[in-house]
């Protein structure tokens, strides 16, 4: 039987929420048990995007992005294993894209998230080379319009940088000799196409082999034929698996794990996800302190607790506010984690949020039953609501000194919103 503690935690990282019903499904099997089954993504069946946002709307663009986002948060609320959802989140912020830089169509991003979805848990061969003449992706990194004589080096440069190897693992010679290869991979209409007429058909040198280097050979080289370069891109993606899932900065040795498995498993994902969710470190107190919640955590949180959906609390203007908008991320790097969500005007944003979810909630007496509670017995009750079964003695001597003061001062009428709001607002709601 695992902990019950470390079961919240498994979830809270990989199901966004760690929902009541699924922390008792689980309590009772292992950790390797309770893995399996966070893992079980069949669950799911065969999710879809809705079939009206895939296609472009070019008269409702806006509406169709509205629609998309707000689908996409709910689906991480209800999903039976929202870890699929996570998964996509994670590649979304990997291998990114945004539609304000170069794509522009709803449909184009809904299919690269629907492509991480639907092979983000697989291998990241395929997954790789798929990203790479995914239209969305064409059109961001300019590899829509590559063409031999002014090969264009934004993908073929990132694709080492960001996506595969990490700085300093390839020269500039690399870069132009990959950029060179992917021309003649391009988009026309929204639509990857391969055109010859475009395709540099010379030799080029890549990773010190001259040959007719063909865009889809560079990727097989980084993560297949080349021995030193496929430990490289094990060590990055498994890395910033850890670093997403876990805490930032993983120790060497456990690193070295890592890396190894997932390159025992031919660069297999799920059986690495499955190595590292039952580390130990995973479950160590670092790891449990180690993250701070992306807004986009926060706001699943936020609907699961109080019920209601993106659209309600109008989730796709608060995103960019709060400093994570989906489907938009800020640039080619994607989001950062921890003190990257906690300036001061990001953090008030959350406290718009939060306000804003409270009047919703007090709409027609909502927690006008916190007056005829005791003090304590209020701030438990809004805790619990929220899921926060474990708070710091500082955290909790705050919340019921400020409440008692608010009724001190309100009689009650302004206590129960305000404190919702400080409940929304405290470390460990922020916490994963």
């Amino acid at each position: 039987m695992a902990d019950p503690a470390d079961i919240a935690h498994l979830l809270r990282r990989t199901e966004f929420v760690a929902k009541p019903a699924r922390v008792a499904e689980l309590t009772p099997l292992s950790i390797a048990a309770a893995v399996d089954n966070v893992l079980d993504i069949a669950q799911n069946a065969s999710p879809q995007p809705p079939p009206e946002l895939m296609v472009d709307d070019s008269a409702h663009r806006y509406d169709q992005l509205v629609a998309a986002y707000h689908w996409w948060i709910d689906s991480m609320v209800t999903r039976p294993r929202p870890f699929q959802e996570k998964m996509t989140l994670f590649w979304h912020g990997h291998f990114t894209s945004g539609i304000s830089d170069g794509v522009s169509r709803v449909d184009l991003m809904l299919k690269q998230n629907q492509l991480y979805r639907s092979a983000g848990m697989g291998n990241l061969l395929p997954l790789t080379q798929s990203m790479a003449v995914d239209p969305a992706m064409l059109y961001y990194l300019s590899g829509a319009n590559n063409t031999k004589g002014s090969p264009n080096e934004n993908f073929a440069r990132e694709l080492m940088e960001l996506f595969t190897l990490g700085v300093g693992n390839y020269a500039e010679d690399d870069v132009a000799a990959s950029a060179k290869a992917w021309t003649g991979h391009n988009a026309v209409d929204g639509t990857y196409v391969f055109i010859a007429s475009r395709h540099d058909t010379t030799n080029k040198t890549f990773f010190g082999t001259t040959k007719n280097w063909d865009g889809p050979d560079i990727i097989n080289e980084i993560l297949r034929d080349n021995a030193g370069k496929r430990t490289i891109a094990a060590r990055y993606i498994a890395k910033k698996l850890w670093e997403f899932f876990a805490y930032v900065g993983p120790e060497a040795p456990l690193l070295d794990d890592l890396q190894n498995t997932f390159l025992a498993n031919n660069l297999e994902i799920t059986p690495l996800l499955r190595y590292m969710l039952n580390r130990p470190e995973f479950y160590s107190a670092t790891a449990k302190q180690g993250l701070i919640r992306t807004p986009t955590d926060w706001s699943v949180a936020l609907c699961f607790y109080s019920g209601k959906t993106a659209k309600d609390l109008n989730l796709v203007s608060r995103g960019e506010a709060m400093g994570q908008q989906l489907f938009d991320p800020p640039n080619v790097a994607g989001w950062k984690s921890n003190g990257y969500w906690l300036t001061t005007s990001l953090l008030s944003s959350r406290a718009i949020l939060a306000r804003d979810l409270t009047s919703k909630l007090r709409q027609n007496g909502g927690f006008d039953n916190l007056a005829a509670m005791s003090v304590t017995d209020a701030v438990n009750f809004v805790l619990a609501y929220f899921g926060l079964t474990d708070v710091s003695a500082s955290t909790y001597a705050g919340l019921v000194n400020g409440y008692q003061a608010e009724r001190n001062i309100a009689k009650n009428t302004a206590a129960a919103t305000n404190l919702l709001i400080m409940t929304m607002m405290t470390p460990e709601m922020h916490t994963a």
